[in-house]
């Protein structure tokens, strides 16, 4: 009966059901287009006031845009604690300096801690920052994926050959 049990673990969780898992989620909708926009919609769910919350917007318009989640996933990790209290610096200081007409009186380190007073600016900032941020980010990913080789071929079938004759 152990063995059984164990026999079952190993095979609904071992190496090769999780690589499986690995590439299936590498392969969604991975033209470079696609990976380009996954990493933008990321990048700029990424740039949003809701922290905490960047990874499940990034795989919810992923999943509705048909895009691939792994790469919106990476891209919303941009708001990664140190770059992100520069994005929320930026975009607190551009909404402040359109709607006022001055910058805020306000440091990068000062920029989360007075986030809750600065609401309004920040979330009129974070789509100007998420749309640049991700258009950048998004097109370097494109650019990327272009350089990628494209594999048309199943993990078990056999390389063609190199000249490109047939075998």
């Amino acid at each position: 009966m152990a063995k059984g049990w164990r026999t079952f673990l190993r095979r609904e969780f071992g190496l090769a059901r999780l690589r499986g898992l690995w590439d299936q989620a590498r392969r969604e909708h991975s033209t470079p287009r696609e990976v380009g926009w996954s990493v933008a919609v990321g990048v700029f769910s990424g740039c949003t006031p809701l922290w905490g919350l960047h990874m499940w917007i990034a795989l919810g318009l992923a999943s509705v845009l048909k895009l691939n989640r792994l790469w919106a996933f990476l891209g919303s990790r941009v708001s990664m604690a140190p770059i992100f209290v520069w994005i929320v610096f930026v975009e607190i200081e551009l909404a402040h300096r359109v709607r006022t007409g001055a910058w805020a009186a306000l440091t990068p380190t000062q920029a989360l801690e007075r986030g809750r007073e600065l609401l309004g600016d920040w979330a009129l900032g974070a789509p100007v920052v998420g749309l640049g941020l991700g258009a950048v980010l998004g097109l370097a990913a494109y650019g990327l994926a272009l350089l990628r080789p494209v594999r048309d071929r199943t993990p078990g079938e056999p390389r063609p050959p190199s000249s490109g004759s047939p075998p």
